[in-house]
């Protein structure tokens, strides 16, 4: 078991169909290995105006990343970019700082035959 007490976490809630691949580029490219994704669904000011009916949302997917807080910076922007949050309807990114996170290893398995 690892304890992380010098991390941040950086959330990401993005449209549908957006977290699949930031995440395979987080993991391969980056090195990540503390991520979540789980979906949600909302609507929010900005939503386009043909999703705006009563009882109408959109899917949206929640990328939680735990990183060490040196890297955070450059990840963060990474993410902005990547799933392109900087453009309209692109989602939202923020980034807070921890208690603690806690880390757990899986145990090595024989292989099976």
């Amino acid at each position: 078991m690892n304890i992380y007490p010098d991390a941040k976490v950086i959330t990401a809630i993005l449209p549908k169909g957006k977290a699949k691949s930031l995440v395979g580029d987080l993991v391969y490219g980056h090195g990540v290995d503390r991520v979540n994704v789980h979906h949600a669904r909302g609507k929010g000011k900005l939503t386009p105006k043909k999703h705006r009916g009563v009882g109408e949302t959109t899917e949206k997917e929640v990328v939680t990343v735990i990183v060490d807080a040196e890297d955070a910076d450059e990840l963060f922007e990474f993410i902005f970019f990547r799933a392109d949050i900087n453009r309209p309807h692109g989602g939202l990114i923020f980034m807070q700082p921890t208690f603690a996170a806690t880390g757990f290893d899986l145990p090595d398995l024989a292989e099976e035959q």
